[in-house]
């Protein structure tokens, strides 16, 4: 079986996707092309090589975030010559653009199958309501080209059969516990934070989508329970300035730690005492499946698949009003405080969201087409 899996979004969570299952897949015989696109990640270079020492080539493609008409008619024509230089079984598309320009491209190749992983669905993102109409537009019309779509979510997986989509397979997110348990250790003292703080932490790019402001003003009432607290964001965005000011205005900059982008973050999850994830959209979250895997008590925002991942034994998957989170968030942290590990998540990845689990059941799907 020779699969080409395509990624404009070569970054965070899909960016972890494609390491840990692509290698998986030629481990277990299954040949693995992928097209992507440099635009989006600094680390792809390194993340080429990592891949083709493990048998998968890659082929790199300019690919534009977004509507670009005249790049996206680019990367078409590219994705068109490709696909008639090389065979392949099924082509494997992940993520927004990728799906819009690998099942677009088979229009000129009918008899190839398609299989698509939207991640997190565009028109259930902070689209303005004019693009999520036009999102949820493209989607229904794209529909017949798609051959097998794979939802990482419970949720998704009814929205996608509700705009046309007959054949959805529900396939969460797995971690390779082998590869985190092997990481190298990381200590507090190389980032500034010290035996004594107790450590939030907060993994994701700094964007409107991982609502970090409301974690920031959750910190100041933290504060006046707990002093020692500190705040750990790990990632960079567009909105780190704007998260940095607020820092500065509520007069608690002194607080917050900000290692900035990290090429690979697991290790950093040993440090926190608690993880928060705040975000107003998501798929299946690695940040929530690796904190886990860290056995950290998890506090995040139900969305995606958020509740079908925590439970009362190892965190919180939490629904709030906007007005009351950063109240909400505060008490949920102070009583966390002095519980400070969570073996039952640790166990609950085992059981349920592991890369083996996860590489089963995307063959599962694959040989189902064939």
């Amino acid at each position: 079986m020779k699969i080409l899996h395509i990624l404009e979004a070569t970054g965070g969570g899909t960016r972890r996707h494609i390491l840990d299952l692509l290698p998986a897949l030629v481990r277990r015989g299954i040949s693995c092309d992928l097209v992507a696109s440099p635009r989006r990640d600094p680390y792809f270079a390194r993340d080429k090589n990592y891949l083709e020492a493990r048998g998968v080539c890659v082929y790199p493609l300019r690919m534009a975030r977004g509507f670009a008409p005249r790049d996206d008619a680019q990367a078409l024509r590219a994705l068109h010559a490709h696909l008639n230089s090389h065979h392949y079984d099924l082509v494997h598309c992940h993520s927004t653009k990728a799906g819009l320009l690998g099942r677009a491209v088979r229009l000129a190749h009918p008899s190839t199958r398609i299989v698509y992983t939207p991640h997190c669905i565009a028109f259930d993102t902070g689209l303005s309501r004019k693009q999520r109409r036009a999102a949820r537009w493209m989607e229904a019309l794209l529909t017949p080209l798609t051959s097998h779509v794979v939802a990482v979510s419970q949720r998704e997986q009814k929205t996608l059969r509700r705009i046309g989509h007959k054949n959805v397979s529900l396939v969460h997110n797995g971690v390779d516990l082998e590869a985190f348990d092997s990481l190298p250790r990381a200590h507090r003292n190389d980032f500034g934070l010290r035996d004594a703080d107790f450590v939030i932490g907060c993994f994701g790019r700094l964007t409107r989508q991982k609502n970090q402001a409301v974690l920031i003003r959750a910190l100041l009432r933290v504060l006046e329970t707990v002093p020692h607290a500190k705040l750990f964001f790990v990632g960079d965005g567009e909105d780190g300035l704007c998260l940095r000011q607020l820092a500065t205005r509520l007069n608690i900059a002194d607080k917050i730690v900000w290692p900035g982008d990290v090429e690979d973050a697991r290790p950093l999850y040993e440090l926190c005492d608690v993880v928060v994830q705040p975000s107003r959209w998501e798929g299946c979250p690695y940040t929530v499946l690796e904190a886990m895997s860290a056995r950290k008590v998890v506090i995040a925002r139900d969305v995606g698949a958020v509740g079908e991942i925590l439970n009362e034994k190892c965190g919180v998957a939490y629904h709030v009003s906007t007005r009351n989170e950063a109240q909400f968030l505060s008490q949920q942290i102070i009583e966390f405080a002095q519980n400070q590990r969570a073996e039952n998540a640790r166990q609950r990845v085992e059981e349920s969201f592991t890369l083996e689990q996860m590489v089963e059941k995307t063959i599962k799907v694959y040989v189902g087409i064939l």
